[in-house]
């Protein structure tokens, strides 16, 4: 499969910036719910709830944004 993507610049430039970076903010999310994940089950109290929280909260919005992780 093959796609191309046109922007016009500088119009377009952060659409441009988001469709060239979102492979990035991908992983720093996936990275932030490793963390949590780790805190969580191998934190103490308070911090664990904490990233549980938190974590259940990410996951909420992903799923509202029709997001998945890898």
């Amino acid at each position: 499969m093959r796609a191309t993507l046109v922007f016009t610049l500088p119009e377009e430039a952060d659409d441009h910036r988001a469709a060239l970076e979102g492979h990035l903010w991908r992983e720093v999310v996936a990275e932030l719910d490793r963390e949590l994940r780790s805190i969580a089950k191998h934190g103490e109290e308070p911090a664990a709830n904490h990233a549980a929280w938190a974590r259940e909260l990410l996951y909420r919005i992903l799923d509202q944004s029709g997001v998945e992780l890898p």
